[in-house]
């Protein structure tokens, strides 16, 4: 498993670590590094489920769960983005 950093960019997000934008967990993939951010910090891990997305490498994935994270991977935690 690789250490990963994940930014947190909403203070949704930052309420679940004291005001921490950056977090450090261990994972081999997006659906790993979430439940390492619930064990790490109970109910940021359901607050990404619900109301947020993730960013891997400069793109937003609506369904990121199965994709590889590694030590080198850029992963943002944003708020959910709406269209319509």
């Amino acid at each position: 498993m690789a250490m990963v950093k994940v930014t947190l960019t909403t203070g949704t997000a930052q309420q679940f670590t004291d005001g921490a934008t950056d977090v450090h967990v261990e994972a081999r993939n997006a659906d790993q590094m979430v439940k390492a951010l619930e064990a790490k910090f109970p109910g940021l891990g359901t607050a990404i489920d619900q109301t947020m997305s993730i960013a891997l490498d400069g793109v937003i994935l609506p369904d990121a769960f199965l994709e590889k994270v590694d030590e080198d991977s850029e992963i943002f935690i944003l708020p959910k983005i709406g269209g319509g």
